[in-house]
């Protein structure tokens, strides 16, 4: 005699009522982040380094970089928002835990933070230091105020950008976790 399995009781809770307007919801969520972390990773390993080993000099190199990370910044500052507010519309719907769901919020305003915190302080701090020095960067020695100053804003930058993306993959992972966990 053969067990025939009853599939509708298999059915995981998160797909009930999964409609195309949930569907869509959770495809822009996916498209967003990855989008955004894509762009991020992006930059800190191909642009920027690809920027001073290519431009014949390293202030076009610096001015290249400026302008790229002024597009990661803002796609961050638009994308970020977005992912809060479907998050918020999706709350009740999603099966992963309120604590991970909180998590992925605090974790998407360490991301906004992050480039709004570069927009709005570090990359144009980092303009005014380039314009003060008359561009050459390389030319001061390293001990001089502005030069020491530029190098300690690089280095927020990059902290900054680093702990973006390690929010980002943390925001990925949970996401598809709980996709994954209930399927």
């Amino acid at each position: 005699m053969v067990k025939r399995l009853n599939t509708e009781s298999r059915v995981p809770h998160s797909t009930t009522g999964f409609g195309l307007g949930a569907q869509l919801l959770a495809f822009a969520d996916l498209l967003l982040i990855s989008n955004w972390l894509g762009s991020m990773i992006f930059f800190s390993f191909a642009v920027a380094p690809s920027a001073f080993a290519v431009l014949p000099t390293r202030e076009l190199a610096g001015v290249m970089v400026t302008s790229a990370i002024g597009k990661v910044e803002m796609l961050g500052l638009i994308i970020g928002p977005l992912l809060i507010l479907i998050r918020v519309a999706r709350w009740r719907a999603e099966d992963s835990g309120h604590i991970a769901r909180l998590i992925q919020l605090l974790l998407l305003c360490v991301m906004i933070a992050a480039a709004a915190l570069s927009r709005f302080w570090i990359s144009p701090r980092m303009v005014s230091l380039r314009t003060e020095m008359g561009g050459r960067i390389d030319d001061l020695p390293v001990t001089d105020p502005l030069r020491v100053h530029f190098n300690d804003l690089h280095q927020y930058s990059v902290a900054l950008m680093s702990a973006a993306i390690i929010a980002g993959l943390l925001v990925l992972f949970l996401r598809v976790r709980s996709w994954v966990r209930y399927s």
